[in-house]
């Protein structure tokens, strides 16, 4: 067992590595992201009125939130852990960025302890520790995307939904409190904590850029960004909700043609990942002494754990390549 405890921990630790310095790397290279924050930061110091409200929305849209919500404001404020914090936000709304770090702490504390019972070897058991820090983040992570996902394709039918009630001559704030009630969740929950809000005096855009932040959606970007011109030049609302929600059905319609046309390329690309695994379980047992060369030698363990991590990094390799942004 432990010897090929050691490969695999090696192997997703080179490939935790790599998944690192890759989103660091790109981070650093995105220039013209930090241009726009940048210039977004430089419209925050200038005056409450000196902008429009379109120039102004992007930069509530953008920002952290940083309301307690629970979490240490101390934790909230690092610069650090502002992604970290508007992450859990977005996936788990009710959870604190403080509770979230003693899981991610706990489950690192349980893969250490559980493998140095198991093996007695200070680097595997820190290996584990690591893997066991970033299981908590894989999961947050998988959250958010399914939340995000979800409320994109809830989000047509209520501006629809939204439209129909301006159309019958209710209020904007009317129209938010039925979204409240109507919708299901997680749409649901996110305009009711806007209508609380709102009916507890804060004011209704503040309301809504939170609730963007929250969301942190380029179409729900665009649905906000219409309500705000809206409520200060005028005009008619609920059309323009409509056009927001045909185009945002275009958008999702797009996203599924271009998925399914990956479809093959990402199928064919777990077949090749997980084909060299279950050859080698196939080989262990019908003839054991060929794999106790690679299980039973360090030359072999060595070998094992290149070859995991290269396997780990052509999945995400191919995870990236069949991913089409729309």
């Amino acid at each position: 067992m432990e010897n090929l405890l050691i490969p695999i921990l090696t192997a997703a630790a080179v490939f935790l590595f790599i998944i690192s310095m890759s989103s660091a790397g790109q981070s650093l290279l995105n220039r013209e992201k930090r241009k726009l924050q940048n210039r977004l930061r430089d419209e925050q110091k200038g005056p409450a009125m000196g902008g429009s409200a379109a120039s102004q929305l992007p930069l509530s849209i953008t920002r952290d939130s940083n309301e307690a919500m629970g979490a240490s404001a101390l934790l909230a404020r690092w610069s650090p852990l502002e992604d970290l914090h508007r992450m859990v936000v977005q996936a788990y709304p009710s959870m604190s960025l403080a509770m979230f770090m003693t899981i991610a702490g706990v489950s690192a504390f349980a893969g250490f302890s559980l493998a140095t019972l198991m093996t007695h070897n200070g680097i595997i058991s820190l290996v584990a520790g690591g893997l066991g820090a970033y299981f908590p983040f894989l999961l947050l992570g998988q959250k958010r995307a399914r939340r995000q996902r979800q409320l994109a394709m809830q989000l047509p039918e209520a501006l629809d939904f939204l439209s129909r009630v301006l159309q019958a001559g209710h209020s904007f704030s009317t129209g938010i409190q039925m979204m409240s009630e109507e919708l299901p969740d997680p749409l649901r929950s996110e305009f009711l904590r806007c209508y609380e809000q709102h009916s507890l005096g804060q004011p209704l855009e503040d309301s809504l850029k939170d609730m963007a932040t929250r969301i942190e959606s380029t179409d729900f970007a665009f649905f906000i960004t219409a309500v705000l011109i809206q409520r200060q030049t005028g005009g008619d609302l609920s059309e323009v909700l409509k056009n927001i929600s045909n185009m945002i059905r275009q958008r999702i319609r797009l996203a599924q043609h271009l998925k399914a046309k990956t479809a093959e390329g990402r199928f064919t690309g777990y077949i090749l990942v997980a084909f060299p695994a279950v050859m080698f379980v196939v080989v262990s047992f019908l003839n054991p002494q060929y794999a106790h060369n690679l299980t039973d030698t360090t030359t072999g363990q060595k070998m094992l754990g290149l070859a995991f991590g290269l396997q780990l990094l052509g999945l995400w390799a191919i995870r990236k390549l069949t991913t089409v942004k729309v």
